[in-house]
């Protein structure tokens, strides 16, 4: 059985000998123990977190916050109330987040706080003076949880109004089933308020209909219109069937003919197994926050070519410009796939895209507008909809057909030999109503979200609901090199060198590498595991070509590149050196096994890489990768490509940088890991946290059991509707035996997908990943 992380609960690599997934849960576990909170994990009960990601281990800019808290409370300042302000969130999962973070904010001073996991958001209020958002914001990063930028939907959670909807005629429903129930319980016809039970009804079902029944019924017409046919086709073809014979039995009294109750209740069922279906999407989507290295929207669209700007640490080069400041240092991974940074003198060209991995805001001068620069092209890419499903559509068309054939001939042949046009009428409208696929549209959304959750619990976050067929169809697995194959920062290969400093020195080093993108820097900020250098104030100067100096305690301190030694940087006090480093490009955990296992699935696995030949080769060959089976020095043109001539159809991407949207845009499928200076993880079907490839198969898994689910239900529910209809046509199908077997058919559909990912759930734990106990609740629970 593998191990799991003591922090957030997912799979812990096989290269780390401690019982964490990560450096991150390692250090915010020993704080929750060192700050006395360890009643977090008993709040959290088993259930599983999302790693805390590198970026919330690093220094971020706050100056957004700062100025937001100023605005904030000078807007309250006259009124002489406390000032408010709503931000998002990044790391929200349980109610154990919502207690930790209650907690801080009460420990700062903070007067009322609100934190909603749904949106994503918390809105927070204070007494200026007593309160510094900014120290809140800093202190919530110790524990995982990054603030920004409250989003611009205003805590929507659902598109179309979908909450709304599914709310309003969840009471038209239980207003319709409550009024009609007397009525199959023997209400005497001339009982003097019957006609009033049945106008509720009535009036319950109308509104139904145009408050829900409207979104299926434009869904479907949309999609005929684009001659495509839906599956809400056949649910729009019941619903109207069902209430158009409602008002001609409510009219005519033919009682045989009222299905009131079955129109509001369906209408119902079906809403709410779209909104399941919608939600764990949109939670995954709300869970990040906006990527801080794109500059403001109002900055970039003022840019034109002549125009001074200036671009923070971290952030991109909008467009291609000339240098104006005498050096800056920057990184053009996004570009090219190449992690390390270079150097540029005054005058030089700065190309778009490229990342200031300096520790100051470097200035320069524009030579193109925004518009025509490579990054607006990059963010603007767009990637397609969802393809067209062409076997689902001729089934479809198919199952119209025999329904409405079947429907049609079934009320010919009692009007022909009874005579009686209600009696034809409701057998008719019988067979229209039980071949709805109320159970198919009930239990496939509740497939949706158990897969969801398991992939959650895998570290992979869904964000797309076509994601799950789309991984069945796979044949070929493409991965970027850089920061996706391999780690993002580059692995310290004698860490041991770091227990030689003292406090002061552990201090200084934390402080000179806090601020600086540069992959070394990164990788050393994140290997000295405390914040202790946060409180130093002394400026950090880079050189071009030297590296990184500042003056603390009297003396010089300094990280650069030796001149004659084997290290790749050292570390100096007033010229002496104190540590020598060496690293190196190291994979993902648990990549060669996941390359190996993916390839005896019978899938194909390539490399597409911007980086140099010989770093290409050198990670290939550790995954025992053919030369055909990758390219390297590729534009983001030539990735996007070679996607389009190799199956783009049924390949899945993976990559993380700027460089790889195009080949997003031209691959079926995609997905990235969640660096903090990506808008890749916005846009792709899925993204991951943590430094581990083993989700990989899990992933796949996971497709495959929700494949098995889907179908055993779609095998139930053509059976089911043999039956009923044959029943109907029989003429043996009242309005009380359809409103009976309707909630029992979804019944039995939700219990048989939750057996399903239970039993694939233990087939995994047989085979070494335990299936989390919160997972099995949930599916158990929701079912019910």
């Amino acid at each position: 059985m593998k191990t799991v992380c003591k922090h957030c609960g997912t799979p812990v690599p096989d290269t780390r000998s401690d019982e964490f997934c990560c450096t991150g849960c390692r250090a915010v576990h020993d704080l929750l123990q060192h700050e006395g909170l360890e009643h977090f994990y008993d709040l959290k009960s088993g259930l599983n977190l999302p790693p805390v990601p590198a970026q919330a281990m690093r220094q971020q800019d706050y100056a957004w916050l700062e100025n937001a808290a100023m605005a904030a409370e000078a807007a309250r300042a006259s009124a002489d109330v406390a000032a408010e302000l709503g931000v998002s969130v990044q790391g929200l999962s349980c109610m154990a987040c919502i207690w930790l973070i209650e907690r801080v904010f009460a420990k700062m001073g903070g007067t009322q706080i609100q934190v909603d996991i749904a949106s994503g958001e918390l809105r927070m209020a204070w007494e200026p003076g007593k309160f510094q958002p900014v120290e809140f914001a800093r202190e919530l990063q110790r524990f995982g949880y990054l603030l920004g930028m409250q989003r611009v939907d205003g805590g929507q959670t659902s598109d179309n109004g979908l909450e709304r909807r599914t709310g309003v005629c969840g009471a038209f429903a239980m207003n319709a089933m409550a009024f009609s129930l007397p009525a199959y319980f023997g209400m005497p016809a001339d009982f003097p308020f019957a006609h009033w039970f049945d106008l509720v009804a009535a009036a319950s079902a109308t509104l139904s209909m145009l408050v829900g029944g409207s979104y299926f019924a434009q869904r479907a017409y949309l999609a005929l219109r684009a001659g495509v046919l839906h599956i809400d086709t056949p649910i729009t073809l019941g619903i109207v069937a069902a209430y158009a014979g409602s008002l001609i039995g409510w009219m005519s009294g033919e009682a045989g003919l009222k299905y009131f109750d079955f129109v509001a209740m369906f209408i119902f069922l079906m809403l709410a197994g779209r909104l399941v279906q919608q939600m764990a999407v949109v939670r995954n989507r709300r869970k990040l926050l906006r990527d801080p290295s794109i500059p403001d929207k109002e900055m970039l669209e003022a840019l034109e070519a002549g125009a001074s700007f200036s671009v923070k640490p971290g952030q991109a080069v909008p467009v291609a410009a000339k240098l104006t400041d005498a050096h800056a240092s920057i990184s053009l991974e996004w570009i090219s796939g190449e992690s390390d940074s270079c150097s540029r003198s005054g005058g030089q060209l700065l190309p778009s895209g490229a990342l200031n991995a300096g520790a100051r805001a470097l200035n320069a001068v524009a030579l193109e507008g925004w518009k025509d620069s490579t990054l607006h092209k990059l963010l603007e890419a767009r990637r397609g909809g969802e393809q067209r499903d062409l076997r689902l559509e001729k089934l479809l068309r198919g199952y119209l057909v025999v329904v409405v054939l079947a429907g049609v001939a079934g009320g010919l042949w009692w009007w022909w030999h009874t005579g009686e046009w209600t009696r034809a009428l409701q057998v008719m409208i019988s067979v229209f109503v039980v071949s709805c696929p109320c159970a198919l549209g009930v239990a496939a959304p509740l497939a949706d979200d158990i897969a969801a959750a398991r992939a959650a619990d895998q570290g992979v976050f869904v964000r797309t609901l076509g994601l799950w067929k789309k991984l069945t169809r796979l044949r070929h697995v493409v991965f970027d090199k850089t920061g996706t194959l391999t780690l993002e920062n580059p692995l310290l290969l004698n860490p041991e060198a770091l227990k030689g400093l003292d406090d002061t020195a552990r201090q200084v080093l934390r402080h000179l590498t806090s601020g600086n993108l540069h992959p070394v820097s990164r990788s050393l900020y994140d290997a000295l595991g405390d914040l202790a250098g946060e409180g130093l104030s002394t400026e950090v100067s880079e050189e071009a070509g030297l590296g990184l100096r500042c003056q603390h305690a009297g003396v010089v301190w300094s990280l650069s590149k030796p001149q004659d030694t084997a290290a790749d940087v050292v570390f100096t006090r007033d010229g002496e050196t104190l540590c020598a480093f060496r690293f190196r490009d190291a994979l993902r955990a648990e990549s060669l096994a996941q390359v190996e296992e993916l390839q005896t699935r019978g899938l194909r696995v390539s490399i597409l890489s911007g980086d140099r030949e010989a770093k290409v080769a050198a990670i290939a060959g550790q995954l025992h990768l053919q030369p055909g089976q990758w390219q390297h020095s590729l534009t983001p043109e030539e990735k996007a490509a070679w996607i389009s001539a190799h199956e783009p159809q049924s390949t899945l991407y993976i990559g993380d940088g700027a460089n790889d949207s195009l080949a997003f845009d031209a691959a079926s499928c995609a997905g990235s890991p969640v660096t903090g200076r990506s808008f890749l993880e916005h846009k792709a079907d899925f993204y991951f946290l943590g430094h581990s490839m083993r989700f990989m198969s899990s992933l796949l898994e996971i497709a495959a059991t929700h494949r098995r689910a889907v179908h055993a239900v779609f095998g139930f529910s053509v059976s089911y509707n043999i039956v009923t209809v044959i029943v109907g046509l029989m003429g043996h199908l009242s309005p009380l035996l359809a409103a009976i077997l309707m909630p029992l058919s979804s019944l039995v559909t939700l219990s048989l997908v939750a057996w399903m990912f239970r039993r694939g759930g233990g087939r995994r734990e047989q085979e070494g990943t335990r299936a989390p106990a919160s997972a099995v609740v949930t599916e158990c629970v929701t079912a019910c």
